[in-house]
């Protein structure tokens, strides 16, 4: 378990640091979908509401800081998930 915490902390640092430099451009869905011609097709109002949308917190706006905390928000989830359940599976 040591050796998961180094990587841990430049995971979250390289999120917190590069995600507000990230594209503005569609992502690989919705260019798709803009190329094939059913983009427009899309809902504007989500089925399910996202808990940060568009890659940010709701409170803070659409900022630098709202990025790299949504940023390491979801690195956190993405480690924790498959992490707690890899602990599970130890027991």
């Amino acid at each position: 378990m040591k050796t998961v915490f180094p990587f841990l902390l430049i995971a979250l640092l390289l999120s917190a640091l590069v995600a507000p430099m990230a594209s503005s451009w569609p992502d690989g869905l919705e260019a798709v979908a803009e190329k094939l011609g059913f983009g427009h097709r899309a809902s504007e109002i989500p089925i399910i509401k996202s808990p940060l949308p568009d890659y940010s917190i709701p409170v803070l706006g659409n900022s630098p800081l709202s990025t790299s905390i949504s940023g390491l928000i979801g690195t956190l989830i993405c480690f924790l998930l498959p992490f707690s359940l890899y602990l599970l599976r130890k027991k």
